[in-house]
């Protein structure tokens, strides 16, 4: 500051003067030191005074600090030490009642306060005056300027220096809520770009969770993601009998401790192990002053750790220490807890994702030995089927060569069991028919193509008109679509389904039998429906079975094989089969053909 013109303080003009250059100046400061030196230097140079000096009052502990000075040779050779406050009564008084005093003669302090010249051993100045500094009812410290001679204060001067020391705790309160300003700013912006920094970790740590299935690139991954937003150290211990070992750990994890984190320990009995048994996250601040797990741990000032659980029991840890700090701050829990939830779920799914291979592989296996098992099983019934062919064929023959030979010999029981023998032969060639029929379904080779099933049917209609030729059939055939499939193979399905449509209406006049299809999304519904004898609903899953006949040969002819042959065929198409009715009120029977056609496995 440029120095003061020489000015009477008599002057209230002047006065007025004087202080707004000094307010001027005040308000172009930045630091503490510049508002002391702005308020200071001039103040000893208006009243005349041989020194002056400002105590401040840390708030903290309560002592007063020298904060700058004017005019003294050397500031230790003055009454005005740093200290505690309680120490200074008189800068007590003065902060407690929120007085200026002002001691204008020579022994004035020292008769006031005598303890301040016997506590320094240095002598008071002449005359003095102390300022307190108040800034919102805080007392911030002192003003004290000395002089060499007496000095009586003026009313102008008293003035003066009232407006100063307000001026002075205005621009220091100033100054220092700038300061606090600033360092808020320059925090913030450092924990916005560690935000940034964590967000952009945590981002890339989500895309990598949300497609990755192997546990080791997950738990990498958390591990360097908290080791760079947490600057923590990160180890993953998995479940081993009664132990818990590290298996992934930080890079920058300590080389005495690590060994024995691998060896493992037991956390069943700890107390962090009790926070993680309730399935959450586990923070434990002042870490040394716990049982430490491991005495090598103590390094660590704060743990963390998050379980994880298979089929209810805790199977692994992550755990994080924290070197630098002994509490955990709620940023880095926050953090801790998303990573740590994030990776629990990825672990479920890569979980999941090895069952659905196992089983599917599992599954393929069993696919493969049944394929087999099927044509072990369609090798056997074609071989035993020609096998029993010829016996059959010696036995009917041998039978007509006895009757032949016994004509007019036999008595009526003879006759009558030489019947039951004949039709016995007769069944067993139907049965070996079927049977060879049910092989031929199941070997068949799909040639898949569109297929008119109006044509189709149309077809079917013509070939059984015979059957029809006594009886009175209606038939309701619906307009059908085209589907994708083999010719033969749903010539035979719906040649079958007619068929017994046609066996089980015989009692009935007229017979009525109904076709139609339905659109149900990815595939054709074929149905066909009779008026007919029906069935026992409980027993609609056996109907397709081999061999299974819900009626007695008495009432409706017939093998069993039939409907095994048309769920083979369907089967190979990719499709299903299915049938409802009730006793006596007809039956449905029917098979979904997908619009896309047989995959390759279903064509086999």
């Amino acid at each position: 500051m440029t120095a003061l013109p020489d000015i009477d303080l008599d002057s209230s003009t002047n006065l007025v003067e004087y202080l707004q250059e000094i307010t001027e100046a005040l308000a172009a400061t930045n630091t503490q030191r510049e508002v002391i030196e702005i308020v200071l230097t001039p103040a000893v140079q208006a009243l005349r005074a041989v020194a002056g000096i400002v105590l401040l009052v840390d708030q903290a502990d309560q002592q007063m600090k020298i904060a700058g000075s004017q005019g003294y040779e050397d500031v230790t050779l003055t009454v005005w030490q740093e200290g505690p406050l309680e120490d200074h009564q008189l800068i007590s008084d003065i902060l407690r009642m929120n007085e200026a005093r002002y001691f204008e003669h020579a022994g004035a302090l020292k008769e006031a306060y005598p303890e301040v010249e016997s506590r320094t051993s240095v002598p008071s100045a002449v005359a003095n005056a102390a300022l307190p500094m108040f800034l919102d009812h805080r007392p911030l410290g002192i003003i004290v300027l000395d002089f060499e001679e007496p000095h009586e204060f003026t009313e102008a001067e008293r003035r003066f220096l009232k407006i100063l020391s307000a001026q002075c705790a205005v621009a220091l309160g100033r100054v220092e809520a700038t300061r606090m300003l600033e360092t808020r700013v320059e925090e913030r912006t450092q924990q916005l770009e560690d935000e940034r920094a964590a967000l952009n970790a945590f981002m890339h740590f989500t895309e990598v969770v949300g497609s990755e299935t192997n546990v080791e690139a997950l738990v990498c991954q958390a591990i360097t993601l908290l080791g760079a937003t947490c600057d923590v150290e990160t180890a993953y211990f998995e479940r081993e009998g009664e132990l818990f070992k590290a298996t992934l750990w930080d890079p920058s994890a300590d080389p005495n401790l690590l060994p024995l984190l691998r060896q493992g320990f037991q956390l069943e009995h700890s107390s962090i192990a009790k926070v993680l048994r309730q399935n959450t996250a586990a923070f434990v601040d002042h870490w040394n002053g716990t049982g430490l797990l491991i005495s090598e741990s103590g390094i660590y000032q704060a743990v963390a750790g998050y379980p994880y659980f298979v089929a209810g029991e805790l199977q692994s840890v992550l755990m994080m220490g924290y070197r630098t700090s002994d509490t955990w701050a709620e940023r880095e829990k926050g953090i801790f807890r998303a990573v740590g939830h994030s990776l629990d779920l990825a672990l479920d799914r890569a979980q999941q994702a090895r069952t659905v291979t196992a089983q599917r592989d599992a599954l393929d296996l069993r696919a493969q030995e049944l394929m087999s098992l099927t044509q072990d099983l369609e090798t056997f019934s074609y071989s035993v089927s020609h096998d029993l062919r010829t016996p059959v064929r010696h036995m009917t023959g041998f039978l007509q060569l006895a009757r032949t030979s016994l004509d007019g010999k036999l008595d009526e029981r003879s006759a009558r069991y030489l019947d039951m023998v004949e039709q016995a032969g007769q069944q067993m060639n139907t049965l070996i028919d079927a049977l060879l029929h049910l092989s031929s379904a199941a070997q068949q080779t799909l040639r898949p193509r569109v297929i008119d099933l109006n044509g189709l049917m149309a077809q079917i209609q013509t070939t059984l008109l015979p059957d029809q030729l006594t009886r009175n059939v209606r038939w309701e055939v619906a307009l059908l679509p085209q589907v994708w499939g083999d010719w033969n193979a749903l010539t035979q399905v719906l040649t079958q389904l007619t068929e017994n449509a046609l066996k089980f209406t015989q009692t009935r006049d007229p017979a009525i039998i109904r076709v139609w299809a339905e659109d149900q999304g990815e595939s054709w519904g074929v149905f066909v429906q009779d008026n007919g004898l029906g069935f026992n609903p409980r027993y609609q899953d056996q109907l397709f079975n081999l061999f299974q006949r819900l009626h007695s040969a008495h009432e409706v002819s017939g093998t069993g094989v039939g409907l095994a042959s048309v769920r083979r065929l369907i089967l190979k198409h990719g499709g299903q089969v299915f049938a409802k009715g009730q006793v006596g009120q007809g039956a449905t029977f029917g098979f979904t053909l997908p619009k896309d056609g047989p995959s390759r496995t279903h064509q086999r």
